[in-house]
């Protein structure tokens, strides 16, 4: 299993400077099998959350490194927590809109 950092662009927050699509970023830490599987467990996380400011999609995946767990399912480690998002060289998929295809970006 790989360990992902998931992003939503943005967070939900009320706070006019800090909240919406140009604050800090929704992130999610999370073990599993593939960029989908990570993304789609952190989407429906966000569906659950119902938010109102911004999508409930995650925009773009950050592979951290491999986890050696004896656990063997996918999950969410920590999350959401609200941070800016930095890339710090490790590998990038993006996709533009949700459902869409993930690419990954040098």
């Amino acid at each position: 299993m790989n360990l992902y950092e998931v992003i939503r662009w943005g967070n939900d927050a009320d706070d006019p400077f800090t909240g919406g699509p140009n604050g800090p970023d929704t992130g999610f830490l999370v073990r599993a099998g593939s960029v989908e599987q990570a993304a789609a467990l952190a989407d429906e996380a966000l569906r659950r959350a119902r938010p109102t400011r911004v999508g409930a999609w995650a925009g773009a995946v950050h592979l951290l490194g491999q986890e050696h767990s004896t656990e063997a399912d996918a999950r969410i480690l920590r999350g959401p927590y609200v941070q800016h998002a930095y890339r710090h060289g490790w590998r990038q998929w993006c996709r533009d809109e949700e459902g869409g295809a993930w690419v990954e970006r040098e």
